[in-house]
């Protein structure tokens, strides 16, 4: 008799559909690996409205600057006529007009 040496080898298709390690969570819920790590995720609709996943707080905020602390850095969003439409205990939606995006660390 002869033993089978592929009892414990994944087939080719198996290896194929099968997620790495560190993605199995993410892809299990179709969400990006970041948004499982800790960092801020921030969604632009154009230049005139920004979510920020992940706030911790606002640290500066007027009519041109709108400065908001996330995990390990800060965003800062300038233009005009900016605006806090909503703020949560981890997550702010700036409106207005955007003209920049700066990452402090």
């Amino acid at each position: 008799m002869r033993k089978n040496s592929n009892r414990n080898r994944k087939s080719d298709d198996e290896a194929q559909l099968s997620p790495p390690p560190q993605g199995k969570l993410s892809s299990l819920f179709d969400i990006p690996p970041s948004a499982l790590s800790g960092t801020a995720q921030i969604e632009l609709a154009g230049n005139r409205e920004a979510l920020v996943e992940g706030c911790k707080g606002v640290l500066e905020y007027d009519e041109t600057v709108v400065k908001l602390a996330t995990e390990g850095m800060s965003v800062k969003f300038t233009g005009r006529g900016l605006q806090i439409k909503v703020l949560t205990h981890d997550s702010a939606v700036v409106t207005g007009y955007i003209l920049g995006v700066e990452f402090v660390t």
